[in-house]
């Protein structure tokens, strides 16, 4: 990819009125559609199922619960094990009333989503355990897991919420290509590939579609701790809940930008 013509075509972008004012509302609103596949992805999917919360019985000092830890640790099923003391920074993220865990609780992950039953029973079983119990899922999830029309809904909307942006990105590039039509005579007069002109374009419209999946990941953010979405996809608040839809909106993002630039880079005319 020529690193000359994708900052060419970036000037573009931010240089002419019509196509910046027109590039900056179409990755506003491709951001706000990842961010909505973001929130609908982290409530219908697995992620938090392999998760678990170990409270303890009143009484059980702080101790017994490290020496739990030392031993739940070693247990080959578990990926990974925290104690979660009242003085720790990361209290109170899973939702825990402070009252429920004076002394502390465990964060249990489970290395396969399939052991977590046989996991779960297991701590049951340990001395001074009084719960154990999953992450905290929000209403969104248990209208999904009840309600075959609301999953069908759902899937529709995800769809959705990665097609349109794509839809988006290639009227950029059609976009981009007539305000760049001058300079695409030139480029061909000069002997460059069609290829690799279009492969500028690819990158520019890859570069628009990260830059939106980096707004949504903050819409996300910002939007995780309002009462609507903490009642709603509680599953945002978890520990890991962000960096979980990162790695997908990022992941889709990309693909929506590549796919959208080879689109519409094709249909530019080159000469």
């Amino acid at each position: 990819m020529n690193a000359f013509l994708v900052k060419e075509l970036l000037r573009t972008l931010v240089t002419r009125w019509r196509v910046l004012a027109w590039g900056v509302a179409m990755i506003l609103a491709s951001a706000f559609l990842f961010s909505l596949f973001a929130v609908l992805t982290i409530a219908s999917g697995e992620w938090g199922e392999n998760r678990l919360i170990v409270l303890f019985e009143p009484g059980v000092s702080s101790e017994q619960i490290r020496q739990i830890y030392r031993q739940v640790r070693e247990w080959e099923a578990i990926s990974e094990v925290f104690y979660i003391s009242k003085d720790d920074p990361r209290y109170g993220q899973d939702g825990i009333e402070p009252e429920r865990a004076p002394a502390g609780y465990l964060r249990v992950t489970v290395r396969s989503r399939t052991e977590t039953g046989e996991v779960e029973s297991a701590l049951r079983d340990l001395p001074g355990v009084e719960a154990v119990q999953s992450y905290q899922k929000g209403a969104l999830r248990a209208r999904l897991v009840s309600d075959a029309n609301a999953r069908t809904l759902v899937t529709g909307l995800q769809l959705g919420s990665a097609l349109i942006p794509a839809l988006l990105l290639v009227g950029l590039v059609r976009l981009l290509g007539a305000a760049w039509r001058a300079e695409l005579e030139i480029l061909y007069l000069s002997g460059l590939p069609p290829r690799a002109v279009r492969m500028a374009f690819v990158g520019v419209t890859a570069l628009c579609a990260l830059v939106a999946g980096g707004i949504a990941i903050l819409l996300a953010v910002l939007v995780s701790n309002t009462e609507y979405i903490s009642y709603w996809v509680p599953e945002l608040l978890q520990p890991g809940g962000v960096g979980y839809v990162s790695v997908w909106v990022m992941g889709v993002a990309l693909s929506v930008g590549v796919g959208a630039g080879l689109v519409g880079a094709w249909a530019v005319r080159i000469k």
